[in-house]
């Protein structure tokens, strides 16, 4: 016995399969080449992107004045302290009058506190071997003392090199120094049996530097006080 092929049944299927793929395409929609995610849009040109540079001509460039580098040389009225300045600036071209009256008031200040302290390490670096030593002399003398003599410091001021000179390669500067000091006696534990703590003396000094100009080590020796 043949069986009939059930045609009603393919059709309602059919129009079952239509209806569904009608709504998911009313649902999902259509997809052109616009609706890329992002991380698949082509990415700008840079060139496109990259912030003009402007160029400045020479014109637009203008050299800045150079400031005045050694304004204490350029003011001296000492003609033969001007010349002796010249004569070391010829030997090291990187010489300031300037920064070594500065770097002289700082030396003054450190002996004085190195002396007090007994440093001696300090002082063989900033004083030549003979002033060294009798500096040396004097801290070994103080320290077998009961009762020593102690000076303080309370300020400084270079006013002026006094000479100047090359000899060959080594360079001498005298400088004149105004300070103002306090001197007074200590017992050797400390108490003051002596002077005024209050009473202070102006003094006047003037050290002798001196320097190798070809040397690398750019530190000056005190070789008078």
């Amino acid at each position: 016995m043949t069986e009939e092929f059930p045609y009603a049944d393919i059709i309602i299927l059919a129009l079952i399969a239509g209806f569904i793929l009608l709504r998911l395409r009313s649902v999902l929609g259509q997809r052109n080449e616009n609706d890329r995610p992002d991380f698949f849009q082509p990415r700008p040109n840079a060139e496109q992107n990259r912030e003009p540079i402007i160029q400045l001509s020479e014109k637009t460039i203008k050299a800045r004045p150079r400031p005045d580098i050694d304004p204490y040389a350029s003011n001296l009225s000492n003609g033969d302290v001007l010349q002796g300045i010249n004569e070391i600036k010829s030997k090291d071209p990187l010489f300031s009058a300037s920064t070594f009256m500065e770097g002289a008031k700082m030396a003054f200040e450190m002996v004085f506190d190195a002396f007090v302290k007994g440093d001696k390490q300090t002082l063989s670096n900033l004083l030549s071997t003979e002033i060294y030593n009798q500096f040396a002399s004097d801290i070994d003398d103080r320290a077998k003392q009961e009762n020593h003599q102690e000076t303080t410091l309370l300020s400084v001021k270079p006013l002026e090199i006094t000479r100047a000179k090359l000899d060959r390669n080594m360079a001498q500067l005298a400088v004149s120094f105004e300070s103002e000091q306090v001197t007074i006696e200590r017992s050797k534990n400390g108490d003051i049996v002596g002077g005024d703590p209050s009473d202070v003396h102006h003094v006047n000094d003037e050290w002798v530097f001196e320097r190798d100009v070809t040397s690398k080590n750019p530190n000056w020796k005190i070789i008078e006080t």
